[in-house]
């Protein structure tokens, strides 16, 4: 009985020890495993930390550039605010500007035209009112000058209008209607003022009565000049060309 219990042991013993081993050896596995698996971790963990490092620097890089970005917003807004205030400025201005040359090229065309109107009733002159004729131009105006004791004969103070006279007065009389935008004024010099303004007046009414030239186109003006003849100038309406100039600069402004 002792030996079997002996043999028992001594079986048990024999038994055992092989599986002890095999424990150990595991358990070193396991270990080295677990070891290796740690130095991942703490390799793991650093480069997490890095990783986490680089995320908190991009982050605040990401912050620094949403700053400037709303900057450079605020800087745009700004910016074209300003760019659109210059422009409507600009824009005004150019419009101005594109009015004023308007208002020159009316001018220009206007003093063209009047030009071009002057040329014309000077040839219609020279060629109605023959060759002898006193014709000239000054200042915009188209002059026929004619003697004071042709239109009113010899006698001193005479302020009607010799027959012999009205023939050549019609033909002015139709050139100025012909051309019926230009305004008539009758001038007449000599020594005394009232019998100036008689002829002037004479010749004025012969134009408007019998040759039928509107009368609200002629002006009767004297001279005490001394000079004695009597001038019929066809000229532009300065005084209304000027007016029209100047209101429509007025409204331009």
């Amino acid at each position: 009985m002792r030996t079997l219990t002996a043999t028992l042991i001594l079986l048990a013993i024999c038994i055992a020890s092989p599986l002890t081993a095999q424990s150990k050896k595991e358990l070193k596995e396991q270990v080295s495993t677990l070891n290796d698996r740690l130095k991942d971790c703490k390799k793991t963990e650093g480069e997490l930390t890095v990783a986490q490092n680089k995320v908190a620097s991009l982050n605040a890089q990401v912050d620094q550039l949403e700053e400037t970005n709303k900057g450079l917003l605020n800087n745009m807004n700004k910016f074209l605010s300003t760019s659109t205030q210059q422009s409507n400025s600009i824009s005004r201005t150019l419009e101005a500007l594109r009015k004023k040359e308007n208002q020159i090229k009316g001018i220009r065309d206007n003093f063209s035209s009047q030009d071009s109107i002057a040329f014309l009733v000077l040839s219609d002159f020279k060629r109605t009112l023959g060759e002898n004729a006193q014709i000239g131009v000054e200042k915009g105006s188209i002059i026929v000058k004619m003697d004071n004791p042709y239109l009113f004969g010899g006698k001193e103070g005479n302020s009607v209008v010799e027959e012999s006279a009205k023939d050549f007065l019609s033909r002015i009389a139709a050139t100025a209607k012909k051309y019926n935008t230009l305004k008539i004024s009758v001038e007449t010099g000599g020594g005394d003022w009232g019998i100036n303004a008689l002829r002037a007046s004479s010749v004025a009414k012969l134009f408007q009565e019998e040759y039928e030239v509107n009368g609200s186109r002629i002006k009767v003006t004297t001279k005490g000049n001394g000079q004695d003849y009597t001038l019929v100038h066809l000229h532009p309406g300065f005084n209304d060309f000027y007016l029209e100039i100047r209101e429509e600069f007025k409204n331009s402004n």
